[in-house]
């Protein structure tokens, strides 16, 4: 079975995805989920500035072994803009936050230390196994309802 590997990009995370060549495109925004936890009707992918459409296969596009895709994510409508996320410390604690897509890392770091009651100057942020820049927007990391930011706590200030 012949397969393509996709390496995702649009964000700060950069997931690597190895999919068969008979699945479909919505197969792989399907395993694209499961990894970002990005619903499948908000993504967009693209090749060579081209949206790919989810009914065809992924041997309909005749990509080579190795494939560079864009991610584009649909904002969130204006309805319903605030989410939930998790903030996790370690095995000891965690709690829930409210937050926009457009909330900068930052602002989210200051939310934190004033529940867990850490200073903020100790506070690395990771999503996806990335540690988050302060400067960017949480969509920049895929940060969705229901997603876990894990938060650990330096000994040095950073």
């Amino acid at each position: 079975m012949a397969t393509v590997q996709f390496r995702i990009t649009g964000g700060e995370v950069t997931p690597e995805i190895t999919m068969p060549i008979s699945a479909t495109i919505l197969d792989l925004k399907e395993r694209i989920q499961l990894f970002t936890g990005i619903v499948m009707t908000r993504q967009t992918l693209r090749f060579n500035n081209q949206e790919l459409t989810n009914d065809r296969t992924i041997s309909h596009y005749g990509f080579g072994q190795f494939v560079t895709l864009v991610l584009d994510v649909k904002p969130l409508n204006d309805q319903f803009p605030k989410f939930y996320i998790l903030a996790k410390y370690g095995n000891e604690q965690s709690k829930m936050i409210k937050v926009k897509e457009t909330t900068l890392v930052g602002d989210l770091r200051s939310k934190i230390e004033r529940q867990f009651g850490i200073p903020g100057r100790l506070i690395s942020l990771y999503r996806l196994s990335h540690e988050m820049n302060d400067d960017f927007p949480l969509s920049a990391y895929y940060v969705c309802a229901g997603c876990e930011v894990e938060v650990v706590i330096n000994t040095e200030s950073r």
